[in-house]
């Protein structure tokens, strides 16, 4: 039987589309990788950055995308043109990508689908381009209540191809998080807590190109770096007993780190109140901390960990939430909290 083919459109932060590359494969599909490096995008001459810029003041908004999907056209393997019919096309965060590139691939694919979970409200573009796709997800309950009608609910998932570890580091309570000024403060008064308890962390700040990084945060209980793999970070999660998760202020929507959590058995300690509203909630699992006290925290370290329904962990799993998005029965249907 032939594989079904997917187009997978994302940001490659970090090499996370390498990771959802190999578990679309564990699935049985074949992976075309269109994800684009943006974060990281390099002009590849001042000739090719000149001509952009231009495009750009005659009223080409979208010309960056569309030159960076041009070079990505370059390094792929095969050309799009060998595939004039793709089974599944998969965005996660579509508008990063110029409407024009959507417009073809939705010329070629069965069933196209985006998956926003960075805010639809936040981005213009985002909003513009609802209607090129079969179904548009959201993880935010506020985005979900504003567009109503126009798009469908989906949490994240966790990557379910990866052979099950015993944590190495049990004790230990594990963050990565890129530095940001609105949770700057709750991450030093929590590494604070931890160094009066005796509390083992593995925190580790990304702060690209901030080499006085240290004097903002004065604890030495953190690690500061460039940044790592999303595949070290996962090595990483696995390994430890506890993750913790310090929200970003404008999101309502779950972190990944939520979904590490239930799909590794991890304890979660969280800054993210709505993770109480979900069907995977359990108090000896979740501590929701509120950035400030600290109260019941060491008492719930020491509980022992509450196994989930088998069900409810296999619905936040990536295979369950593809089969969702995809429209592929049998699935378990993902919903966000009311309002």
């Amino acid at each position: 039987m032939t594989q079904p083919t997917v187009l997978l459109g994302m940001i490659n932060d970090a090499g996370i589309a390498k990771i959802v590359a190999q578990n679309l494969a564990f699935h049985g599909y074949e992976v075309i990788d269109f994800s684009l490096d943006s974060l990281n995008f390099e002009y590849p001459n001042l000739r090719t950055r000149l001509q952009t810029q231009w495009r750009k003041l005659l009223g080409n908004k979208q010309a960056k995308k569309e030159m960076m999907v041009m070079l990505k056209r370059q390094q792929l393997p095969i050309s799009l043109a060998n595939y004039p019919k793709i089974d599944y096309a998969l965005f996660i965060r579509s508008d990063v990508y110029p409407d024009s590139f959507l417009r073809e691939v939705k010329s070629r694919a069965k069933n196209m689908v985006n998956y926003q979970w960075d805010g639809v409200a936040r981005f213009a573009a985002a909003q513009q381009q609802i209607a090129h796709f079969d179904r548009y997800y959201v993880f935010d309950s506020d985005d979900y209540a504003l567009f109503e009608g126009e798009v469908l609910p989906a949490t994240s998932f966790y990557f379910d191809h990866l052979p099950e570890v015993v944590p190495s580091e049990p004790d230990t309570i594990y963050y990565l998080g890129a530095h940001r000024e609105d949770r700057k403060n709750a991450v030093i008064q929590f590494c604070q807590f931890a160094q009066q308890n005796d509390l083992k962390l593995n925190f580790q700040i990304a702060c690209p190109k901030q080499p006085d990084i240290k004097k903002i945060y004065p604890v030495d209980n953190i690690q500061f770096h460039e940044g790592i793999s999303y595949q070290q970070n996962l090595q990483f999660s696995q390994q430890s007993g506890v993750l913790a998760d310090f929200v970003i202020s404008s999101h309502k929507g779950l972190s990944l780190r939520t979904f590490e959590a239930i799909g590794y058995q991890k304890k979660l300690i969280t800054t993210n109140a709505e993770v109480a509203k979900y069907d995977f909630y359990h108090p000896d699992n979740m501590y929701i901390w509120d950035g400030k006290s600290c109260d019941g925290l060491l008492e719930f370290l020491a509980r022992p960990y509450h196994v989930l329904d088998k069900a409810i962990r296999e619905k936040y799993s990536f295979g369950n939430w593809l089969r969702y998005v995809f429209n592929i029965e049998p699935h378990q249907v993902i919903r966000l909290p009311e309002k």
